[in-house]
């Protein structure tokens, strides 16, 4: 998390969870091709824009908290990368519309999803075991405020949606194209 390797993250750490973009690219490269789309409809601080920069792949990312998509631009600034396309908004909502994502990939296919999803209402909750180990802080670390937020759903309202989401990004998704999904162990 520091030094150059970081990948800025001193500016992406305002996110909870912000993915490696080191690890990212290496997924990417392994699942694409150069040029090929990327689609990450849960981007945080854009870890996998950030990653597919650094592999001359496309991105789509998409993400509830403007501050978050500012803080991607931000530091892919500070990288010296070409930015890639950003939409603030319900994700749920927008792999469900078909238009705003149609127009965003350019009417073209990904050749992989890849989403590290918020896992429920995880970090809505007040944090336990290494944070009190430690006398750190253990408020918890929303995501967002709203209702929509899939970080804000008790883990049963969370699984269907996030399920349904998957299906929903299938057909963004070219024949023979790759999904990707980092996923938390669950258990309390």
């Amino acid at each position: 998390t520091n030094g150059p390797e970081s990948f800025a993250h001193e500016i992406r750490k305002i996110h909870p969870s912000p993915t490696p973009p080191q690890l990212i690219r290496d997924i990417i490269e392994f699942f694409t091709k150069e040029n090929e789309v990327v689609l990450d409809y849960f981007m945080g601080v854009g870890g996998t824009l950030i990653g597919a920069s650094l592999c001359n792949r496309k991105a789509v990312g998409i993400d509830l908290n403007q501050k978050y998509i500012d803080a991607y631009k931000e530091a892919n600034k500070a990288l010296g990368l070409k930015e890639q396309t950003t939409q603030l908004g319900d994700s749920i909502q927008l792999l469900k519309d078909g238009k705003t994502l149609n127009d965003l990939l350019k009417k073209k296919k990904a050749s992989l999803v890849l989403i590290d999803p918020p896992y429920g209402d995880m970090l809505a909750r007040e944090k336990t075991g290494e944070a009190i180990k430690k006398n750190q802080d253990s408020s918890p670390t929303p995501f967002t405020d709203l209702d929509t937020d899939l970080g804000n759903m008790e883990i049963d309202e969370f699984f269907p949606i996030f399920k349904e989401s998957i299906k929903d990004s299938m057909k963004y998704l070219k024949s023979k194209g790759h999904i990707v999904v980092f996923m938390k162990d669950l258990q309390p």
